[in-house]
């Protein structure tokens, strides 16, 4: 088990030096196991998300104010094994009663396979992060929940 502990953590730590996670607090950084999956979630302002390779290309150029990069890996609990083959659908739920519900586009940072989209982060307070994840093994979906203290 601390195997895949520190192999998952170096995973991690590749796609978030990647994105240039260094400058952003620790909170924006999560992690959860659920039904069998190691759930890892990061977010940084758009424009940080943007100079990555394997993310610029699959992002608009000019994002909306205010939007944030919402970052998720999975990884197979019981083989530390990179899954890149899942739908991963994400329900963010703002301060002020705005839901934004997108699928997450397949990326890659560091070579990892990675899913990501852009949502707007319109006002300062806590976001409650959904994501719901459908294995294309054809398991039930998994669900896991994040929040967020988002300060402008």
């Amino acid at each position: 088990m601390m195997k895949l502990s520190i192999r998952c953590r170096g995973a991690i730590a590749a796609v978030l030096l990647g994105l240039g996670f260094l400058a952003i607090p620790a909170a924006a950084q999560q992690t959860k196991t659920v039904g069998g999956l190691i759930v890892n979630f990061g977010i940084v302002p758009a424009e940080v998300a943007l100079r990555a390779d394997g993310h610029r290309d699959m992002h608009p150029t000019n994002p909306p104010p205010g939007s944030q990069h919402l970052l998720v890996t999975l990884d197979d609990e019981k083989t530390g094994k990179r899954i890149g083959d899942a739908d991963v659908v994400v329900e963010v739920s703002g301060p002020a009663g705005r839901v934004e519900k997108k699928p997450l586009l397949r990326t890659q940072a560091g070579g990892f396979p990675d899913y990501s989209e852009l949502f707007r982060f319109a006002s300062p307070g806590e976001y409650t992060i959904e994501v719901t994840i459908t294995p294309k093994s054809g398991t039930k979906p998994i669900e896991a929940r994040f929040t967020v203290k988002h300060s402008i």
